[in-house]
């Protein structure tokens, strides 16, 4: 067995679907760059509170009416943690953090790892100061999944032995931003949760994670559409009402994320209308949502339509899949508008009906998502090249491993 430890370190609770996956996918390309042991931890494990802060998260994308008053409940809760944990707090810690930490820092002291990583700026400021509380040698490296939480304060920070980004911008952010030592920040690429086709057996020789999906004799083929909601429930029910009675002649899956009663209610609203094969579901395995994804992928006319996340646009661009996406209202998913439209990878809409409209437009020029579809393929190649990211980040992991 290895001789050195990382530990992982996620919160489940901060996010729906994609961050507690990010994680995952960290802790698994981790494993295959290094021989080393990677555990990964849920955060609220030691730090109980930190799922009171995601319930109130969950809460604010789920109950607000609206973008902007998404945003401003949001920025209110960051602005409050970040009066109870504020800049610089992690090199000096007072009783009140050590309070709050208590879990996190016996954790440290009885288990020692060689490094532990934050998948959150947040989570990686509290590893800082948790370190420094129990005393121990462990070295703290920040794995930043969404380059747009630098918009916060709260996740930004100098003080971590690494911090791994994404794109060169977010480096030069913090180095201008927050006065971080370049030689600290390793640009990487973005890692991208998937698997590997062969992963999608259940047992190495059973059926796929999902049954064939759409498929025709005869030469007959159809749009294959994924509607992926993970907030904002009522909207992604119109744009479902919306295909079924407008482009019925479609194959789609609707995932009503972790909430069964939207994904009951979907099926009932799509029940009069003759379509193709509509799938519905509520929970699906890591290897049961990608399935989908690549066999929307094997289609001409394949997209996926959800809220503007950004694992969620790039999961669909490694795939080649082109993306509608309805803005968020979060502020550290601003920027991902704009990724969208500088790659060409599909289109971000302001508002509910604009979505509809882009929907009408691409469904009824099918044109348009093969343009959109062969700019994903590009960005993949040229960005998003897993094996170069994997190999970035266990050299740059490594480093501060030997430097111990």
């Amino acid at each position: 067995m290895p001789s050195e430890r990382v530990h992982v370190l996620s919160p489940k609770t901060w996010g729906e679907f994609g961050n507690f996956l990010a994680a995952t996918s960290f802790s698994r390309a981790l494993r295959g760059a290094l021989d080393v042991q990677v555990t990964l931890l849920e955060a609220e494990t030691f730090l109980p509170w930190l799922g009171d802060i995601g319930a109130q998260i969950r809460t604010i994308s789920l109950e607000s009416p609206d973008a902007a008053t998404r945003t401003e409940r949001y920025l209110a809760l960051m602005s409050r943690l970040q009066q109870r944990f504020p800049r610089g707090f992690e090199t000096d810690p007072g009783p009140e953090h050590a309070s709050a930490l208590t879990g996190l820092v016996k954790h440290l002291r009885e288990t020692e790892p060689d490094l532990v990583v934050g998948t959150k700026g947040f989570v990686a400021r509290l590893c800082v100061a948790a370190s420094r509380l129990a005393g121990v040698r462990t070295a703290v490296a920040h794995h930043l999944t969404n380059p747009g939480l630098l918009d916060l304060p709260l996740h930004r920070s100098p003080h971590p032995d690494l911090t791994l980004v994404g794109f060169p911008w977010a480096k030069d952010r913090l180095v201008a931003e927050e006065g971080a030592d370049p030689g600290r920040i390793r640009t990487v690429g973005p890692l991208v949760a998937q698997h590997d086709l062969s992963d999608f057996m259940t047992d190495g020789s059973g059926p796929r994670a999902s049954e064939p999906w759409g498929e025709r004799t005869g030469g007959e083929t159809r749009p294959k559409v994924i509607v992926f909601c993970n907030r904002g429930g009522e909207t992604y029910l119109r744009v479902l009402e919306h295909i079924a009675h407008r482009h019925p002649a479609t194959d789609l899956v609707f995932v009503g994320y972790d909430d069964p009663g939207l994904a009951r209610r979907a099926a009932a609203a799509a029940s009069g209308a003759p379509r193709g094969d509509w799938r519905f579901h509520s929970r699906l395995t890591q290897a049961e949502y990608f399935d989908y994804i690549s066999q929307a992928s094997k289609s001409p006319h394949g997209l996926l339509i959800s809220k503007a996340g950004p694992n969620t646009t790039l999961e669909a661009a490694y795939f080649g899949i082109p993306v509608l996406m309805l803005e968020s209202g979060l502020p550290m998913e601003s920027w991902v508008p704009g990724l969208i439209r500088d790659h060409g990878l599909g289109a971000a809409c302001a508002s509910p009906g604009e979505l509809l409209s882009a929907v009408d437009d691409w469904l009824g020029h099918p044109a348009t998502i093969e343009r959109h579809q062969r700019a994903a393929l590009s960005f993949a190649d040229t960005v998003l090249d897993q094996e170069a990211v994997v190999r970035r980040i266990g050299a740059a992991v490594r480093t501060v491993l030997d430097a111990r």
